[in-house]
């Protein structure tokens, strides 16, 4: 009698575990008041974290540049970035340093580039050692990978800055920031909901 016990308890707590829901998510859901949103981040099922983050000027749904949107669905992270040290991230990092650009140029559309090292300096877009505390820590998303010109580029998670809104980023508090590099690898989901339908 002992024995079939155990062994359904057993089955039972492995059930439990094979249908625990697994991996990193970063779950952003617009409040609908202003740029104001809540970002959760799970690991294996299990919160981590909940905290107030801002997200685009313009709420979400972005679908071309300027729009000040922040793009709705999943997108996965890339790279981490910084104008500080790497925080101990497994995430792949590159420091931030003042000759380091997020183009918008035809040439290197949406792409992280080192100028000097590159010999570029004609690039445009975000001189991004100038986006102090935006940029003390950041993780690139997989938005417009493909880097098609006008759909939007830069669209990252960082740090807050001075301003209650992004121009399509996501913003978080730069404790949770730095948290988040170091919890999380490139497994991490990065999920953005509608806004509630009260607001649409």
């Amino acid at each position: 009698m002992k024995l079939k016990l155990f062994l359904f308890v057993s089955i039972i707590l492995l059930f439990v575990a094979c249908t625990k829901p697994q991996g990193q998510v970063l779950e952003v859901t617009p409040t609908g008041e202003g740029s104001n949103a809540t970002a959760v981040l799970t690991i294996d099922g299990k919160q981590i974290f909940e905290t107030q983050c801002f997200i685009g000027q313009n709420g979400v749904g972005k679908t071309r540049e300027g729009d000040k949107k922040t793009p709705l669905g999943e997108m996965r992270v890339l790279e981490a970035f910084g104008i500080l040290p790497n925080p101990g991230t497994s995430i792949p990092y590159i420091d931030v340093t003042p000759s380091v650009f997020c183009c918008d140029d035809s040439n290197y559309y949406n792409q992280i580039i080192d100028t000097a090292a590159m010999h570029y300096p004609s690039c445009t877009g975000e001189e991004m050692y100038s986006y102090q505390p935006h940029y003390n820590y950041g993780l690139t998303t997989s938005y417009n990978e493909e880097g098609i010109e006008g759909l939007g580029c830069c669209i990252f998670v960082h740090c807050k800055g001075n301003n209650p809104y992004t121009a399509g980023c996501i913003a978080l508090d730069e404790d949770k920031m730095r948290e988040l590099l170091v919890r999380c690898d490139t497994t991490l989901r990065i999920i953005v909901n509608p806004m509630p339908e009260c607001y649409e």
